[in-house]
């Protein structure tokens, strides 16, 4: 988002305060270098958080950031974010420095991506920044008795990281200047028939603008169709965040 007068966004906050949830940091985990966990607890008897819900935070007094959750839990009143740090710009910073006890805002915003219960089969396509809206897929995934399977581009110093979590999903280096072409590689590896099983499942593709465009363009030429496909971006590289 742009930066905003802080007293703009001090009255906005009053005019949506029915979407606006007082939270306090319960607990932190760094699950690698880059990718902090952290858990939020708050009075969300009238939160209806699906699966791929995002957030607003305010990082500074004129500037937001969305957020994906990665988890929501009504009976303890929780929900998790996991935050990639990618050492750059307000929102890393203030991901950075949050620690258990601070309290702040969870400011309830729409689903961009969401889970479709009508398919047993999901596959994930993304980056480090995909990793708490697919933790969260693949659990609903597991209690649905649904499969799913993917792929992530991430970097190999946060390769371990994913080792902390309970999603599945195979990775491979992300290339700058080459976006998806590591992971169409592995898409071409793929056994015959094991892309038969797979042509018909429902895709996400989330993480950076011109990777997420190429593979959904890749996924198009293996006769998968627009219905088939949903997709959002979360940065790109040369702009700032929102």
């Amino acid at each position: 988002m742009p930066k905003i007068p802080s007293w703009f966004a001090n009255t906005m906050e009053k005019i949506i305060s029915n979407k606006i949830y007082e939270v306090d940091v319960v607990e932190t985990e760094m699950l690698g270098n880059n990718l902090k966990c952290v858990t939020f607890k708050g009075d969300f008897l009238t939160a209806d958080f699906i699966p791929g819900n995002e957030v607003l935070i305010r990082v500074n007094s004129n500037e937001y950031r969305h957020y994906t959750l990665a988890d929501f839990n009504m009976e303890t009143e929780t929900c998790k974010i996991i935050f990639f740090l990618n050492r750059k710009g307000v929102g890393n910073n203030w991901a950075i420095n949050i620690q258990k006890g601070d309290r702040l805002k969870l400011i309830a915003d729409n689903a961009k991506i969401k889970y479709n219960f009508n398919s047993n089969q999901h596959f994930f396509f993304g980056d480090e920044t995909s990793v708490g809206l697919y933790e969260w897929f693949g659990k609903v995934a597991v209690e649905s008795e649904h499969e799913y399977f993917g792929v992530l581009e991430i970097k190999a110093e946060n390769d371990a990281a994913l080792k902390n979590i309970s999603l599945l999903i195979d990775t491979v280096q992300s290339e700058l200047i080459a976006p998806a072409e590591n992971a169409i590689e592995w898409m071409e590896n793929m056994h015959t028939q094991c892309w038969e099983m797979w042509k018909d499942a429902s895709f996400y593709l989330t993480g950076r603008g011109k990777s997420v465009q190429r593979f959904k363009k890749y996924l198009k030429e293996r006769g998968v169709s627009y219905k088939q496909i949903q997709t959002t971006c979360y940065w790109e590289n040369g702009k700032k965040g929102g």
